[in-house]
């Protein structure tokens, strides 16, 4: 079950002017979550900014727009300091920091909600989705918990975000395509959306469609598992020009020439492309 952000981004309305001695930052958090359903303790902010590295996404504003296109109504938000005497011993060594405070994203307002030890109570502050220098919001956690609309929750699920802002979820398949690549090229076969390369599948290759999105699709292709570009996966080999000349071609002289030698080679690969094709046709 996954609780909902928009819901727990309201949730700290009814507390506000509620005294910092009564509830601190992680407590007004807390009790925000259990408002929606999501009852935890873990302790203090540190403790929550590790809990959305480790089961959600951490990182600065910046990193949050590039990443999802928003920082999401219901993102926690905390202010990352380097260690100190006064951080919790066992969060000293791990290279994160000391996070010394946390609240919520309204997106309405001020931006934040939090329960604030300078001003004594639970209020609101400025937060318009960037860092704020010299002691204010510089880091931003999402939880897995919590569902932030279709586009954060495909790309916290998937582990990365597209090329442009998905605008739909992803559908769970199993159907065959054929890769089509622009003038019948090659297709690039990556790790995730936009990562690292896996290879490059040639034009006419039978690919099962894993999940298929609007954008990127992920596929198998006799094994090989990875993600390409739904645009170039088609129903139709029609769309491609197999067409060959009827009959073999005359034997050629390749033994000084190297552009007749390698001229051979590509019949020879085509012929072969064009005979693995016709035999998946057949097998339906």
């Amino acid at each position: 079950m996954k609780y909902s952000a928009e819901e727990f981004s309201r949730a700290g309305d009814p507390f506000l002017g509620r005294s910092y001695e009564e509830m601190d930052c992680q407590e007004l958090v807390e009790r925000m979550m259990a408002a929606v359903g999501y009852k935890r303790d873990l302790g203090g902010s540190n403790s929550w900014y590790r809990e959305c590295m480790k089961n959600g996404w951490a990182g600065t504003p910046e990193e949050c727009l590039r990443e999802f296109g928003s920082v999401p109504k219901g993102a926690l938000l905390f202010i990352r300091e380097d260690v100190s005497a006064s951080t919790p011993g066992k969060f000293r060594n791990d290279g994160i920091g000391d996070i010394s405070h946390m609240g919520v994203k309204t997106g309405r307002g001020d931006g934040a909600i939090h329960s604030s030890h300078s001003r004594g109570c639970v209020c609101t502050s400025k937060f318009q989705d960037r860092t704020i220098p010299n002691g204010g919001w510089n880091r931003v956690g999402l939880l897995n918990v919590f569902s932030y609309g279709k586009t954060v929750d495909w790309v916290l699920e998937h582990g990365g975000r597209n090329d442009q802002k998905m605008s739909e979820g992803v559908i769970a398949l199993a159907d065959h395509r054929y890769v089509v690549g622009p003038n019948n090229e090659t297709v690039n076969l990556r790790k995730k959306p936009n990562g690292a390369l896996i290879e490059r599948i040639k034009t006419g290759e039978v690919a099962e469609v894993l999940e298929e999105g609007p954008i990127w699709s992920r596929i198998d292709v006799g094994g090989r598992i990875g993600w390409m570009m739904t645009q170039y996966l088609s129903d139709f080999i029609e769309e491609v020009d197999w067409a060959l000349p009827e009959g073999e071609p005359e034997p050629m002289d390749d033994s000084g020439d190297p552009s007749a030698a390698l001229l051979a080679e590509v019949y020879r690969t085509m012929k072969e492309l064009c005979e693995k094709i016709e035999h998946t046709i057949a097998k339906g």
